[in-house]
């Protein structure tokens, strides 16, 4: 399997099909989809191989309308004219499928709009009115660009927001950079430096100073030199005299992406892949547009195939340990990094949760049952060798499971206060991504009790 979130689908399609509701709040109709191919082929990982694909289908389908849509009246149009996929119709679509479907939406809201007028071309009377012979004409060109055309943009705009608030955002935020003349973008430009250092130190927030990152070294740590070529592509790349003033919307947006804007790395990731993948509109696709895909695609296959864990996690090393956690009697709930506990919640109906347990958690434990922590990353035999000052072990049982240790959350907690005491170098992995160690953000808490 494909995607660090493939599972997450999976559970909340199951808790639709048993519960009627999501087992995450959640306003996005793709869970339903995912529901819908389950009753139809049953609940399995190949199902979920099956919404992929259907995804980067979907993404697919969309640019090539859209590029039908914008090239129509061209001149020596033909079917070449709409090029060849990029490869981020998979990425993406394997990847972030929520935020795929949402983009398709937008990708043909663009389409249906464009050419986008601009506020001073609204206010322009450089346009002479239409003569008595051809009144007729221009009201029917009227009716069919503007209100059907635009009509059509909007609706499928208002679906972009339903299934991906953040896709509807970056459309929007793309659309203000459309509109405003480009003498003002180097003010934008010294706005966008400064906002990190204007976020507060919070990081319960969904916004903090968070500016250790630099972006753009981020996305190559996830993604590889692919990422660089394609941004590269983006920021300097050209297009048709026709989308010129688009096309450098979309560069400068994605030059401001070197700014730490958002704390969470893969956000700013996410926001780049999709400004890459909305430019394949505008592409005049020639000989020069097939090189840079043919250079594209064979890096993005390289880093696929030298560094697989940058797409997935290593999910076949998961079921046996899986499977040991889910049939200890009185765990109710398991503490475990974030792609082992999808993975682990979908395979076996076992609660699971990828954050510090919080009082919500706590209080929502079956009676009679504890928290369990899967640890990662730190060996068996040093886990029980650990002794505190009086020389009694931190744990009072651990369970071997190949690259997991089962143990118990309050004889963790132990554990690692004495890291943090000795300044150990297994602090950093106790401390990580492979062993949670914060609780849920207030953001995510709101979202659980107001599903927003």
């Amino acid at each position: 399997m494909f995607g660090k979130d493939i599972y997450w689908y999976g559970v909340q399609a199951v808790s639709l099909l048993e519960s009627g509701k999501l087992h995450s709040p959640d306003h996005s109709p793709v869970f339903h989809i995912v529901a819908l191919l389950f009753r139809i082929f049953g609940v399995s990982d190949e199902t979920l191989v099956v919404f992929q694909i259907l995804t980067a289908a979907w993404l697919t389908i969309s640019i090539f309308l859209s590029r039908f849509l914008m090239m129509e009246a061209q001149k020596g149009f033909g079917i070449f004219s709409l090029g060849i996929p990029s490869i981020l119709v998979f990425v993406l679509g394997f990847l972030y499928p929520k935020q795929s479907w949402a983009l398709g939406f937008l990708i043909l809201s663009v389409g249906f709009s464009f050419p986008i007028p601009t506020i001073t071309s609204l206010f322009s009377r450089t346009t002479p009115p239409p003569t008595s012979s051809s009144s007729s004409y221009f009201l029917f060109t009227s009716l069919h660009r503007f209100q059907l055309r635009r009509i059509t943009s909007v609706f499928f705009f208002i679906f972009a927001f339903w299934f991906h608030p953040m896709v509807a955002l970056l459309g929007f935020g793309v659309l203000v950079l459309y509109q405003i003349p480009e003498k003002f973008y180097p003010v934008i430009l010294f706005v966008t430096f400064l906002l990190p250092f204007l976020f507060p130190e919070d990081p319960n927030g969904r916004f903090y100073s968070d500016n250790y990152i630099f972006p753009i070294t981020a996305a190559f740590a996830l993604a590889g030199i692919g990422i660089l070529w394609d941004w590269a592509f983006l920021v300097f790349g050209k297009s048709e005299p026709k989308f010129y003033r688009m096309r450098r919307a979309l560069a400068f947006f994605g030059f401001l992406l070197l700014f730490p804007i958002f704390h969470f790395a893969d956000i700013q990731y996410r926001i780049l892949l999709s400004l890459i993948l909305l430019t394949q509109i505008f592409s005049h696709w020639n000989v020069f547009q097939i090189m840079v895909w043919t250079v594209s695609t064979g890096l993005w296959i390289f880093t696929m195939f030298t560094n697989p864990y940058s797409f997935r996690y290593s999910y076949e090393q998961m079921w046996i340990p899986g499977e040991s956690m889910a049939s200890v009697p009185n765990n109710g709930l398991l503490i475990a990094h974030h792609g082992f506990c999808e993975y682990y919640h979908f395979q076996f109906r076992k609660d699971c949760l990828s954050f510090e347990p919080d009082t919500k958690a706590i209080s929502e434990l079956p009676q009679g049952t504890e928290i369990y922590r899967a640890v990662y990353g730190i060996r068996f035999d040093n886990l029980l060798a650990s002794r505190d000052e009086n020389k009694i072990p931190f744990f009072s049982s651990i369970q071997p499971l190949g690259e997991y240790q089962l143990v118990l959350e309050k004889d963790w907690k132990l554990y690692r206060s004495w890291l943090e005491k000795r300044n150990s170098k297994l602090l950093q992995v106790a401390k990580s991504w492979k062993n949670p160690y914060k609780e849920r953000p207030d953001f995510i808490k709101r979202k659980h009790k107001n599903g927003l």
